[in-house]
């Protein structure tokens, strides 16, 4: 019980922080069909998600298994504006949960990327921090993947993931 009361909950985190500012559902899409859709797509990402509890996903890998959200959700186009999620919310949606289950040692190796946000766009000093909610493909994404991977070459943590989460604590120093 308090596995998938722990899972429910970072759900619901994951949802909030992937869909906050992102306009995901076209206007007249009532309650119950958003409900059935994140229910639908909860299912989705914590099947893609069991890859990653005890093997190592490389980044080719990790870019397909967003795309895969993507390419789900065009299913519930008449629901959700632009057809379907784009790459940068499904990237979030999944870096995100990932996080979470990765903070909580639910998965023993740590996710290949981070949740790509304006957050870590700017404490990762880019010039100029592209909108994720904005985001059709990988290409702006793995640029600021690429940014990331030279800053972990003159950091104290040894993979992205950490390097996140020294970026993201830092901020609240």
């Amino acid at each position: 019980m308090k596995s998938t009361f722990i899972k429910d909950e970072i759900w619901m985190l994951t949802i909030n922080g992937a869909f906050q500012r992102s306009n995901v559902y076209e206007t007249l899409t009532s309650e119950k069909e958003r409900n059935g859709f994140k229910n639908e797509l909860k299912v989705f990402i914590i099947n893609i998600s069991e890859q990653y509890v005890s093997s190592l996903i490389d980044e080719k890998t990790h870019i397909e298994n967003i795309k895969s959200i993507k390419n789900f959700t065009s299913k519930f186009r008449s629901l959700l504006n632009g057809g379907s999620l784009n790459f940068g919310i499904s990237q979030k949606l999944l870096n995100l949960y990932l996080k979470y289950l990765w903070c909580l040692d639910v998965l023993k190796i740590a996710p290949p990327h981070f949740p790509v946000d304006s957050i870590i766009q700017n404490k990762l000093k880019m010039k100029s921090p592209y909108p994720w909610t904005k985001m059709n493909d990988e290409t702006e994404y793995l640029k600021i993947i690429q940014k990331a991977k030279d800053e972990l070459e003159n950091s104290e943590v040894t993979n992205l993931a950490e390097l996140e989460l020294h970026l993201f604590n830092r901020r609240s120093n």
